[in-house]
């Protein structure tokens, strides 16, 4: 009897597999490719169900005989990182467990970026309180030991952010970074977090003074910036670069590169690039003709992130089976200053509840995760594939459906 499923596909978004497990054969199906379709057999289909079921147990002949398939079939590329998950809420949006945390805690920035996907300004005014941030922290570590991002607006400006830096601390998570401009990065702040280590990322956009002050409307910035992370370099703080990259700094990634090489003896995997997210002001910007440098460097650890799975209704209404095993998978959740929890900090139209009505327990468990999937939509895919860049977020999105 066959049994479908869903297999999502980091490289190629997702194809169906009809398995029959007494017959040994799998059909893998593209979904929105009319013909475009293949039967593993034997050994072939074997590996494919080790992968999905059993992936702890994958062996290296195994994994080989899938990366035959990838090579002969490039639709089905990355088909040996494949794997299910359950179609819970919990399970689709974090997986095994909690392994990243975006805490905005507050809206309120010094600059106008005028990409920013918060749409974060001096005028702004939500934050979340100590109280509020201990609360989702001690939640967020029952759910797993994540890593720990304090962003914003820029959390700097909150008068809390030792004292929150200091209890994320005394909860063992993996790891603590709090991403800034830095503007207000001085002396005294940087030796009362100095007992706690967090690693710092700055915003940076150029390294041509005028095209990152035109980008953050704010003169002086590139200055003060560059100032404040040679301040927490020569207090042995770890720093990393973010850079947003859009129309005015497109291209100047090899640049950025050659600078904070020169600057801060920084290489390759301390800068992230990443593209403009059409959220909050940068919805405004069309970045679709931008081709990114691909990045060495990444604002979580190494062990985060795993390929994951999308789990749908079949289209021809047979019944979806829900998966026995799951490979490891640590996702993100992401807590806004107003309080609204989403799957991600840029996935800001899928708002999953808010920690001052429930836990975040309660949030995850409170609805289907698959009610955006009662049939395979390419227009959707599409959506997802363009809004968001990390293919863990273009999964979990299209799983909640359209939101929007």
């Amino acid at each position: 009897m066959q049994q479908p499923y869903y297999i999502f596909l980091s490289d190629n978004g997702f194809v169906l597999a009809l398995t029959d497990k007494e017959s040994e054969e799998v059909t893998l199906i593209h979904p929105f490719q009319t013909g475009q379709q293949t039967l593993l057999q034997g050994g072939f289909a074997q590996s494919l169900f080790q992968q999905l079921f059993h992936r702890e147990d994958v062996d290296a002949s195994g994994a080989a005989q899938l990366s035959i398939i990838e090579k002969q079939h490039p639709w089905l590329s990355s088909l040996s990182e494949a794997a299910l998950i359950p179609s819970s809420m919990q399970h689709a949006v974090i997986g095994d467990e909690l392994g990243l945390l975006f805490l905005e805690i507050t809206d309120q920035c010094n600059e106008r970026c005028i990409h920013c996907y918060a749409s974060s300004s001096p005028e702004c005014h939500d934050f979340l309180s100590l109280e509020e941030i201990k609360s989702v922290l001690m939640q967020a570590r029952s759910l797993g030991r994540p890593f720990v991002q304090f962003t914003g607006g820029d959390p700097l400006i909150h008068r809390n952010l030792v004292e929150a830096v200091a209890f994320a601390a005394s909860l063992d998570v993996q790891g603590i970074e709090i991403y800034t401009n830095g503007l207000l990065l001085h002396e005294p702040l940087l030796e009362a977090l100095l007992p706690y280590q967090p690693n710092i990322a700055f915003s940076l956009y150029s390294p041509d003074e005028v095209v990152h002050d035109g980008i953050t409307q704010v003169p002086g910035s590139f200055k003060r910036t560059i100032a404040a992370m040679h301040r927490a370099q020569d207090m042995a703080f770890k720093i990393r670069v973010g850079m947003a990259v859009m129309e005015q700094n497109a291209g100047q990634e090899p640049l950025m590169l050659d600078f904070v090489k020169s600057e801060f003896f920084l290489d390759a995997t301390s800068v992230r690039f990443d593209p403009v997210h059409e959220t909050g002001r940068g919805e405004s910007l069309n970045t679709k003709h931008i081709t990114l440098l691909p990045s060495k460097g990444s604002h979580v650890p190494s062990e985060e992130g795993h390929h994951v799975v999308v789990q749908t209704d079949q289209p021809k209404q047979l019944e979806v089976v829900q998966a026995t095993s799951v490979s490891k998978r640590r996702g993100k959740l992401a807590v806004c200053a107003n309080g609204q929890v989403s799957p991600c900090i840029f996935n800001r139209s899928h708002q999953l509840g808010s920690v001052r009505e429930k836990s975040l327990l309660e949030i995850l468990g409170a609805n289907d995760a698959c009610r955006g999937n009662l049939s395979p939509s390419i227009e959707r895919w599409n959506h997802c594939q363009h809004h968001l860049s990390c293919a863990d977020c273009q999964m979990v999105a299209y799983t909640l459906g359209d939101n929007t």
